[in-house]
């Protein structure tokens, strides 16, 4: 098929016929993908590496516009890489009768954080206002169709939200209903975490709620909001543009951050802010970013006489801008103190539009940009608002189109209705979005910061029933060890003086024998002595559990959650991680919650079991009643070594029972507070668990509607 059929065929709509058309004039490797939706051919240009939209985008606009493709009214043209799914860029254009030599551009960046902040290059001829009206008209269709998207994507999280909130109910309930459950510290513990999830969550659902309701009441309006420091010129220029009559102007400095003024300009809804550096406090900050959260394009005021770093650094703190963003560079020229002023202005204007001199200022506008707003080629528009509002005023009438002229405000008029023009939609269409996607991501943050702070909390609680577990069995071997010898210290004596009584008193009758070795027997005071062993070792205890009571502070106390080091997966650490420290995400309270009675596992009620003591006080008896009087023994040696044989086993047998009887006390009472301690433990290490299941459920349904809104959105424009 020869070229000049191609491009008939082209000129036809064959999608292969204009695709192997604009190759030839691209001189690319890759034909580009064409396709045609009724009255709309989209062009998708992909390659290894992202198409350079400078180069190629003039290209295929003259080419499109040479094919004069009645048929066709709007073209999109998207760059991306190959093997992405999002371009990495994207242009939307018109095609009209009256063609244009110079073109708009809308960049995007991989992650779409950027779509609307790329260099305009002005078109050599305005928008009419019937193209105007007709962009204001899309825009509203636009608004609406976006609030629809919203408002499902706000009920599904909704849902999410207090499906979350229910089954953590259920969760800790059915823990805390188990016997004895609500007695355990740790019981109110896990109804403290329930509450602050419930509400931290619901706290940024309201905040979408709120932010839609907003939206909802300007559907037909676009949204300009106007930022800058304090005496910039921000009321001279809102003056000018609603045509007040200056009352506002030079009271900037007694202005508050509850001073938000909205106007109506030409058709648009434009928000008057107060000096960006009076910000402070999260209260204002909340109101700066609700402005920013409502518009479809901010603009940023400074002014020749002083551009400073810190005046963009204050505009930074609020929300990462990802929406259209123009800085206006007002001339602070005085015209207003005589006619010669006046004329020189009129006459030689170069004087105060001083290429030279401004272009140092955007220089330094563009570092700072990159520095603290990290946005790239922002368009940078220089006026003079005196000019402007002189040219309104009746006095000054006879200069009034030349003040008007000059000041250059028609310029920023004709950057604004272009931008609506050529990327309005999308612009509605972000708004709502980007907002959604926020808001969406910081409940996202909020679930995910708590279930990581848990699962710290679950682990650490684990480490301490293991730690537990090893002090009770070393206070049981150590007290085993400390008994014993306590016994034989004191049976020791005992055994020793049996060869000597039995000798002395061998001759006596029984009952005097039977009183002369209690008497003995007493002298050590052997349960007494015992007594003293056990309390000794529940002090030396309680010093143990001390310690552990320490560490287990100090640990929780460092639990912490490194918020710009989270593995947020899909979103943006810039993005959502700047816009949660704008929002403060009260995560700590959370974690706040662990920190219950510290003594919950304080053996304070450890006594010693009554009656545990019963061999020493009967040893007496027992070891004389079974002697045979003198008087029917033949055999008196004889006697007395069976005898004190007789003693010794009877002494060792009470050593050993009173060791086995003090080592059960002390086991009934540690074994007593070590099950009742890791029990509690238990109830709230497995409430944890249950509570970090259900949000890991509940994350996983918010990724899935961030992702959801990326794609419909996405689709969309």
């Amino acid at each position: 098929m020869t070229y000049p059929n191609i491009i008939e065929l082209a000129k036809q709509g064959d999608t292969d016929a204009i695709a192997y058309f604009l190759n030839q004039s691209l001189n690319c490797p890759d034909i580009p993908k064409v396709s045609i939706k009724q009255d709309c051919l989209k062009v998708v240009l992909e390659s290894a590496a992202v198409p350079q939209q400078a180069e190629l985008l003039p290209i295929i606009i003259r080419e499109i516009t040479y094919l004069n493709l009645a048929f066709i009214k709007t073209v999109k043209v998207y760059g991306k890489q190959i093997k992405t799914f999002d371009p990495a860029w994207n242009h939307k254009f018109y095609l009209r009768s009256e063609q244009r030599s110079d073109f708009s551009t809308s960049s995007k960046s991989e992650n779409k954080r950027q779509s609307s902040t790329s260099k305009l290059q002005m078109p050599m001829d305005k928008v009419s206002q019937a193209e105007f009206e007709e962009a204001l008209e899309q825009c509203s269709q636009t608004a609406n169709f976006a609030y629809d998207i919203s408002l499902e994507y706000v009920k599904k999280t909704k849902l999410i939200i207090e499906n979350l909130n229910s089954n953590i109910r259920k969760s800790s309930g059915y823990l805390l209903s188990k016997k004895d459950a609500n007695k355990f510290e740790f019981a109110g513990a896990l109804n403290q975490i329930q509450s602050n999830i419930k509400r931290l969550s619901q706290e940024s659902l309201e905040d979408l709620v709120s932010s839609l309701d907003t939206k909802t009441k300007y559907l037909k309006t676009f949204t300009i909001s106007l930022f800058g420091r304090t005496k910039a010129g921000k009321s001279t220029l809102r003056e000018t543009l609603t045509r007040g009559n200056g009352s506002t102007i030079g009271k900037g400095s007694q202005r508050t951050t509850r001073d938000i003024k909205e106007y109506n300009w030409q058709g648009l809804r434009l928000l008057d802010t107060p000096g960006i550096e009076a910000y402070k406090g999260d209260d204002d900050t909340k109101k700066a970013n609700d402005v920013i959260d409502q518009s479809d394009i901010v603009l940023f005021l400074t002014s020749d006489d002083s551009v400073q770093p810190g005046e963009f650094e204050a505009m930074a703190q609020l929300q990462k801008i990802s929406k259209y963003f123009a800085v206006i560079l007002n001339i602070k020229h005085d015209i207003s103190n005589g006619l010669e002023d006046l004329e020189m202005f009129i006459d030689i204007p170069e004087m105060v539009f001083d290429q030279d001199r401004l272009s140092q200022h955007k220089h330094h506008i563009h570092n700072h940009i990159q520095e603290f707003l990290k946005l790239d080629d922002v368009d940078i528009t220089c006026i003079h608002a005196q000019a402007g509002f002189l040219s309104t005023k009746e006095e000054y009438q006879e200069y009034s189109s030349q003040l008007w002229e000059l000041s250059k405000i028609e310029k920023l008029y004709s950057l604004i209705t272009y931008q609506i023009y050529a990327n309005g939609q999308n612009l509605r269409l972000s708004t709502f979005s980007d907002s959604l996607i926020k808001l969406i991501s910081e409940i996202y943050q909020k679930l995910y910061v708590a279930k990581e702070e848990l699962d710290k909390q679950r682990n650490l609680m684990g480490e301490q029933k293991q730690k537990l577990r090893k002090i009770f069995d070393e206070i049981r071997a150590e007290g085993n060890l400390k008994m014993k010898f306590q016994c034989e210290s004191l049976y020791n004596p005992i055994e020793k003086q049996i060869g000597t009584f039995v000798d002395k008193y061998a001759e006596t009758d029984i009952e005097s024998r039977k009183k002369e070795w209690q008497r003995i027997v007493n002298q050590k005071h052997i349960e007494a002595m015992m007594k003293g062993v056990i309390n000794e070792i529940f002090l030396d205890s309680k010093e143990k559990l001390k310690e552990f009571e320490q560490e287990y502070e100090y640990d929780v106390n460092n639990i912490k959650i490194d918020l710009e080091n989270l593995n947020i997966r899909d979103i943006r650490q810039d993005d959502t991680g700047k816009w949660i420290k704008r929002a403060g995400v009260a995560i700590g309270a959370v974690g706040a919650a662990a920190f219950v009675a510290a003594n919950w596992w304080n053996p304070g009620g450890w006594v010693v079991a009554a009656g545990w003591f019963t061999t020493a006080a009967g040893m007496g008896a027992g070891f004389a009643g079974d002697w045979k009087s003198r008087e029917d023994d033949k055999n008196s040696t004889k006697n007395k070594e069976e005898e004190k044989d007789y003693l010794r086993k009877q002494v060792k047998k009470n050593e050993q029972a009173t060791i086995k009887s003090s080592q059960d006390c002390l086991e009934t009472n540690i074994k007593q507070y070590q099950n009742q301690t890791l029990e509690q433990v238990d109830v709230y290490i497995k409430g944890l668990f249950a509570i970090i299941k259900d949000l890991d459920h509940a994350i996983g349904q918010i990724i899935k509607i961030k992702q959801d809104i990326d794609s419909d959105f996405s689709n969309s424009k």
